[in-house]
């Protein structure tokens, strides 16, 4: 399900800032897993100039949003309130190889073919050596990227959970 510019549009604005690693210079505000950091950047005691992607789902759950950090990070993406040089890198291939197609010398049979968003975030994924999910995450939402058969460790236990639970 993709969410409505609407809603996206009210999570950035809860957000309200913008993190760009290249005016920042510093590595991504994500880590907060520890309550007393949650919020810092990542070197212990130094504040970071945003809150963590932990300390803005926990003010969410305070408004009544419950939303993983994945998704809240997928939602800034799409928002364009958070761009690093991994969701760069990500974004370009990806509409490289969805709109101009593959440039690929090393194999002139792949060379030119426009590849599926399905395709895409395959190749991204062994490319970069990184899994499909981080791959999606970094890509702003589209409809058919939800497709994939990879989902995160938390989506499954959070979907065994509730299976466990529904009896």
């Amino acid at each position: 399900m993709n969410p409505s510019n609407e809603y996206i549009k009210h999570i950035c604005d809860l957000y309200n800032d913008y993190y760009d690693d290249r005016i920042e210079e510093s590595n991504p505000p994500t880590a907060g897993n520890n309550p007393k950091t949650a919020g810092e950047d990542w070197r212990p005691g130094v504040l970071a100039a945003h809150k963590s992607l932990v300390a803005f789902q926990k003010e969410l759950e305070e408004e009544g949003i419950r939303l993983s950090t994945s998704k809240i990070k997928k939602i800034l993406v799409t928002g364009g309130c958070w761009t690093t040089a991994r969701s760069r890198q990500v974004q370009e291939l990806y509409d490289r190889y969805t709109k101009e197609g593959v440039r690929d010398e090393d194999d002139p049979d792949t060379a030119g073919k426009i590849l599926t968003a399905a395709e895409a975030v395959e190749r991204i994924s062994k490319e970069l050596r990184i899994s499909k999910v981080s791959v999606s995450v970094n890509i702003p939402y589209q409809d058919v990227v939800y497709k994939l058969e990879q989902r995160s460790k938390n989506a499954i236990r959070c979907a065994r959970y509730r299976k466990k639970k529904r009896g």
